[in-house]
């Protein structure tokens, strides 16, 4: 019984820096699979942010987003596990001009395919423990920061002189002390340089799914 339910399932974690081409990746491998008949969803650790309703906005601007303390990590696994098991979730919504949860939370149903994706994916043990694959995604540090700044502005409403602070004072330092690190417990890392994502790595990887609900 365990096993087809294990076989009805797969949960794929994707971690690496900020700008270095996670969500990206995961969008691609889930219409890929979709295009063979897999259905998949990308679950995303941005969602779960810890709630700041508690601080003043001028706290929640200098909070230090990229320390591991700052998600939610208690309530991901949950929701991941009753994904598991077959249950429907009302996953969070994190506004990031705002810098809070918002009030409004999304419905997510089941799939065979939960791509996991975010900055400390391979960092947290319980959450290690419920992928059945895990990547780490890498690539120069110029291009994951023009990554970053591009995101920053068009989609979370920051401006430049905050974006610098940020990427020197709690990005390189985070990324060094606990991202990084989290590599050794990869299967696999791809190094992903230029605008194209890795063709091979992402054929690799929908084969395997595909020979896992074979």
């Amino acid at each position: 019984m365990m096993d087809n339910i294990k076989k009805s399932r797969f949960i794929l974690g994707i971690a690496g820096g900020s700008g270095s081409g996670k969500t990206t990746l995961a969008g691609k491998l889930i219409d890929q699979c979709g295009k063979i008949g897999i259905d998949g969803q990308l679950f995303s650790l941005d969602n779960y942010y810890q709630p700041l309703d508690h601080l003043s906005f001028e706290e929640r601007k200098s909070y230090n987003f990229d320390h591991p303390d700052a998600i939610d990590a208690t309530l991901a696994v949950k929701h991941l596990h009753d994904l598991c098991a077959g249950k429907t979730i009302h996953q969070p919504v994190y506004d990031f001009k705002q810098h809070t949860r918002e009030k409004e939370c999304t419905v997510c149903k089941p799939t065979q395919l939960i791509v996991v994706e975010g900055l400390y994916t391979l960092h947290f043990p319980k959450l290690l423990a419920l992928c059945d694959y895990k990547i780490f995604v890498s690539t120069g540090m110029v291009t994951a920061v023009l990554r970053r700044v591009q995101r920053d502005i068009s989609e979370r409403g920051r401006d430049i002189e905050g974006i610098k602070h940020q990427i020197l004072a709690t990005v390189l330092p985070m990324y060094e002390t606990y991202v990084k690190p989290s590599q050794k417990n990869a299967h696999f890392s791809i190094n992903w340089e230029g605008e194209e994502i890795p063709g091979k790595a992402t054929e690799g990887l929908v084969r395997m799914m595909r020979d896992h609900f074979r």
